[in-house]
């Protein structure tokens, strides 16, 4: 079970986030590998959840570390605006300097995919905006197949990891277990 802080040197630090508990077991088996912690939203994440990630995120920053989160929602009125309230509340909490970039499930994918179609919820306060901009159809994430959603991570995640200081660290974790 040793193991050590393999983003300690890198110039990002990345976080997953998904907008459903339902996904965390996809979710956990692409960030394990890449030694990166992951937290299930629950729909709109909680003041004092997004507080404490804040600070955790900060953390990362006073080590002159990027941080960024990487978000995976559904593409629906509120699931795309989590996003938005993600990167407003941690700007709140904790200034500027971290990146919010939503992975899934972006119109691309949908088109991609073909996921099934569900009606907008026109009861949401933001449809009329969706609809505007979408249609009335929506999309939910958890329709990607899993394997869909691992590599999406792990590609994404690979993109901000510079590979040199990985595996450099990876030796040396290698080396002190042999130790």
């Amino acid at each position: 079970s040793y193991q050590n802080n393999k983003w300690k040197d890198q110039e990002y630090r990345v976080e997953v986030w998904v907008e459903k508990d339902a996904l965390i077991g996809v979710v956990e088996q692409a960030c394990r590998p890449l030694d990166i912690d992951f937290f299930s939203c629950r729909g709109y994440t909680s003041q004092s959840e997004l507080w404490t990630a804040a600070q955790r995120l900060a953390t990362y920053r006073d080590f002159d570390q990027s941080p960024v989160v990487l978000h995976l929602g559904d593409h629906d009125p509120s699931g795309i605006d989590m996003t938005r309230d993600i990167g407003d509340r941690l700007r709140l909490f904790m200034g500027n300097g971290v990146l919010v970039n939503r992975i899934a499930l972006n119109m691309n994918q949908v088109e991609e995919h073909a996921p099934p179609p569900n009606p907008t919820k026109l009861s949401d306060a933001r449809a009329q905006g969706y609809v505007d901009q979408y249609g009335y159809d929506s999309w939910e994430l958890d329709a990607l197949p899993p394997a869909v959603l691992v590599s999406l991570i792990t590609e994404t995640v690979e993109s901000f990891r510079d590979d040199g200081l990985w595996f450099e660290a990876k030796h040396r974790e290698r080396a002190d277990k042999d130790k």
